[in-house]
């Protein structure tokens, strides 16, 4: 047996009116008095509502007489009621008394058309009800037309474009850094990207004829530079050589791969709008560019190396002291020695000896050696090593919590301000001693009229520049004075006496050694937990 609500009708004799209630089946609903009330309101039919609320109470069926005889019958009838949305009909049902007529599927169409209704008859719901005759209980019986909604466009990439991987721990300790599989291969011809045009949606309409708009869809087109082809539909991006291919924004572009054994005096500078692979080494002294990603299978010596892209040296980088390495994203190398290395995403070498590293997210030293010895790393979230300084106190720094490009923006701020403020200094006793012979009346002739003139305009925009340099410095400063809770310093075996550590601004200097520990910034100072 189901669920079916309970209801109420109405009985008519030569004895009177009488209400009848008829108890719910299952978990039904019981009849409530305010629809009871409503419906003999509406018939006229004067009550007294004790009796009838008493019954409900106990759901008594014996039939409560309500007033005389009324001289008509009742007949089955439909209340008709509108979702709060306005989509749907709701209609429920009233039985009629003996006598009464039963209400038929034509006449329930024109109680629905009869209110101005646009909908569309459910007949399945309207049969339901004349099979099953439940009272007091909603049926859906007709329906507005809900929009159908389109299907944004959206690109499907053929390639890898999340570059962010990092090299993978040999189970002898040593890092792999010939399979790195993060420069993504491609063959002329070779599909990379295929558009999925969006579909437009279909408008609905409410139940009262109102216009209701399918969500707007969102429309994509496909987005390529150099060496990439697109079919005459536009919907295929397609390899026009062997080569490269990476993502840069929503541009598909395929960079030619320029292969050179050694960059020496043999090469001369490069300068080269691709991925470079280097089979040899940098030698000292000498410059190379890429737009995209370059790949040095020996060393790298006290030369410039800049990337667009990222930077993998496979045996290690001595800069001796005149080496500078920087990346748009990744550095990856055996070991950085007295270099200074500067990454736009991350840095993972086996060792860094009296270097200053700079990496936008993480610096990760790990392998057989795993150490840092000496010099400065930044990171903007973490650095994580094995060892940390030395026995010998070697000098070594490590700051994390604060973006570098920021630091060294500041940086170079107060540098600035220091010589505007030398400027100025130097500027204001003649700038004093020109108008305060204007003030006491002296008639400057032209040329120092022109020199006072030059030298106001110069102070004033040496003022104005250090004012402003002051506001942005003062902005780069609140930004390193927030807790950057995400931040902290990884050591997976020993951290010397010595080593100056700095967590987004707060500093520490280690007074003993540590062990197998993690420090964090908390309530403004640098605290150590441990990491087992």
């Amino acid at each position: 047996m189901g669920d079916v609500n309970g209801y109420f009708k109405l009985l008519i004799n030569d004895k009177g009116t009488f209400l009848q209630l008829v108890p719910p089946e299952g978990e039904g609903e019981k009849p409530q008095f305010a629809e009871i009330d409503n419906y003999l309101k509406g018939k006229h039919i004067y009550y007294s509502a004790s009796p009838v609320r008493a019954a409900l109470e106990s759901m008594m069926t014996t039939p409560i007489r309500l007033q005389e005889k009324v001289p008509y019958k009742v007949n089955e009838e439909m209340v008709i009621r509108i979702s709060p949305d306005m989509m749907t009909v709701y209609g429920r049902f009233y039985p009629g008394t003996e006598g009464g007529t039963s209400i038929t599927a034509e006449e329930i169409q024109k109680d629905i058309s009869a209110k101005g209704l646009k909908v569309t008859i459910d007949e399945e719901a309207v049969q339901a009800f004349l099979t099953e005759r439940h009272y007091c209980t909603d049926y859906a019986i007709a329906h507005g037309e809900y929009p159908k909604e389109g299907e944004d466009g959206y690109v499907e990439y053929l390639f890898n474009t999340d570059l962010s991987v990092k090299p993978t721990l040999k189970e002898d300790g040593t890092v792999d850094f010939f399979n790195l599989n993060t420069v993504c291969e491609c063959k002329e011809g070779q599909e990379l990207a295929i558009l999925h045009p969006s579909v437009q949606g279909v408008s609905g309409m409410n139940v009262y004829g109102d216009i209701i708009s399918a969500r707007k869809v969102e429309e994509v087109r496909l987005d390529f530079g150099k060496n990439v082809v697109v079919n005459e539909e536009r919907t295929v991006l397609t390899s026009k050589c062997n080569g490269h291919v990476r993502l840069e924004g929503t541009m598909v572009i395929v960079s030619d791969v320029l292969e050179i054994g050694s960059v020496d005096t043999s090469t001369g500078n490069i300068d080269y709008d691709g991925n470079l692979l280097i089979s040899g080494n940098i030698c000292a002294g000498f410059k190379v560019h890429a737009s995209g990603d370059i790949e040095v299978r020996g060393v790298v010596e006290g030369a410039e190396v800049d990337a667009g892209g990222q930077i993998f040296v496979v045996r290690g980088i001595n800069g001796m002291g005149e080496g500078h390495i920087k990346a748009g994203s990744n550095i990856v190398a055996k070991y950085i020695e007295n270099a200074t290395v500067t990454a736009g995403n991350y840095v993972q070498t086996e060792c860094i000896i009296n270097a200053h590293v700079t990496a936008k997210t993480t610096v990760t030293v790990e392998g057989k050696r795993g150490y840092i010895s000496g010099g400065v790393v930044r990171a903007g979230t973490a650095a994580i090593a094995k060892t940390i300084g030395s026995e010998m106190g070697v000098d070594t720094a490590i700051e994390v919590g604060a973006d570098p490009a920021m630091r060294e923006r500041a940086g170079v701020i107060q540098k600035e301000n220091i010589e505007i403020t030398k400027q100025l200094q130097q500027l204001q006793p003649l700038l004093l001693s020109f108008r305060a012979k204007v003030s006491s009346g002296v008639k400057l002739p032209p040329d120092q009229m022109q020199s006072l003139k030059k030298i106001s305009n110069t102070y004033k925009g040496l003022n104005d520049r250090l004012n402003a340099n002051v506001e942005e410095l003062s902005a780069i400063e609140e930004v390193f004075n927030t807790d950057k809770t995400d931040a902290y310093i990884v050591v997976n075996d020993m951290a010397y006496p010595g080593v100056h550590l700095e967590i987004s601004g707060s500093s520490m200097v280690l007074k003993k050694p540590y062990q197998y520990c993690k420090f964090v910034r908390e309530g403004g100072d640098v605290r150590m937990k441990p990491i087992f």
